[in-house]
């Protein structure tokens, strides 16, 4: 990737007029349909830095706002609340989002945004074809082919929270101003290490092949122990289990596990039933659902030390993950 100019802002403007926004935000970055005071009066404070084919923004609206982007092919939007509720509406569903929340907007249908009174946000903008550029450098050109996101508008998880607070970092350097971030070469690694973060932590056509690439290095008897896990979260599994299935010794499987996934077998059982228990948990109905149902159903029967795990890892508890 070639060097890119150091980050500077390029626009910076605060508003009492929804028309003026609307004009201002759709010549310079992406079409708005249309924007709509949530109260009699409206006011608007907006920041936007660049990074070469990145861009920054940083926006308060003090007194609440609805609005619809027109969906486009060029960006991939990252959205980062720092405050107040943000309410989304995507394909007839309500999702609310805080200062907790982290999210990928990846649709091309058009996606209402109802920001709450005194709410704060970042929003990343990521040039698609640089994707396309780092995503065929990580698997040494083996393919091209344009790169998509498959269809998705969030993904919470403890990596993702990492990525979040080093986006939220690199947003409030930007703000204070006379940062190292002026210099080409810094912004130069930042763009690079975005880059790679998003195309790990997103489902991606070219993830799929990466995943495909690192499979040709496991070895079969990993692979047989892996695939033996993952067909069987719900059940009663022992390492005796895993290592009868992966047809090696004890020591050799430990071994494996350790080189590929830098954990053991049974730490990579519990964190897929994890991460089973965490989608399951966010499409369940609350009314009809218990966090006990769920825990039990991926192979968690102590209620106590899994409420301790799952929050250990998002941060959250199952109960509060049931609830939105």
């Amino acid at each position: 990737m070639k060097n890119v100019k150091g980050a500077f802002e390029f626009l910076n403007f605060k508003t009492t007029n929804p028309e003026e926004f609307q004009s201002i935000i759709s010549q310079e970055l992406t079409p708005i349909e249309q924007v709509e005071p949530m109260g009699k009066d409206f006011h608007a404070d907006f920041k936007a830095y660049t990074f070469g084919q990145l861009f920054f923004t940083r926006v308060q609206f003090p007194d609440g706002i609805s609005l619809i982007p027109i969906p486009g092919e060029k960006w991939l939007f990252l959205e980062l609340p720092l405050s107040g509720q943000l309410q989304l509406r995507y394909r007839g569903r309500d999702i609310s989002f805080d200062q907790n929340s982290t999210y990928s907007i990846v649709s091309n249908e058009p996606i209402l945004y109802r920001y709450q009174e005194n709410a704060k946000h970042t929003t990343v903008g990521i040039d698609k074809q640089m994707l396309t550029a780092c995503a065929q450098k990580l698997v040494n050109g083996q393919e091209e082919r344009e790169f998509t996101f498959h269809p998705q508008l969030f993904g919470e998880t403890s990596e993702t929270a990492s990525f979040r607070r080093y986006l939220e970092f690199i947003s409030q350097e930007l703000v204070r101003g006379k940062s190292l971030f002026s210099y080409p070469l810094i912004a130069t690694e930042i763009q690079n290490t975005i880059c790679s973060m998003v195309l790990t932590l997103f489902d991606n056509n070219y993830l799929s092949l990466e995943t495909k690439l690192e499979e040709a290095c496991l070895p079969a008897y990993v692979m047989r122990a892996r695939d033996y896990i993952e067909n069987h979260l719900g059940d009663p599994v022992s390492l005796a289990d895993v290592t009868a299935a992966a047809g090696v010794h004890v020591n050799t499987l430990l071994k494996g596990f350790k080189q590929h996934y830098e954990i053991s077998p049974i730490a990579y059982l519990k964190r897929k039933r994890l991460e089973l228990a965490h989608r399951i948990l966010l499409a369940a109905d609350p009314l009809t659902t218990s966090v006990a149902t769920s825990a039990t159903e991926v192979g968690f029967f102590h209620f106590g030390r899994f409420a301790h795990d799952y929050y250990q890892f998002f941060g959250e508890l199952p109960s509060e993950t049931l609830k939105r």
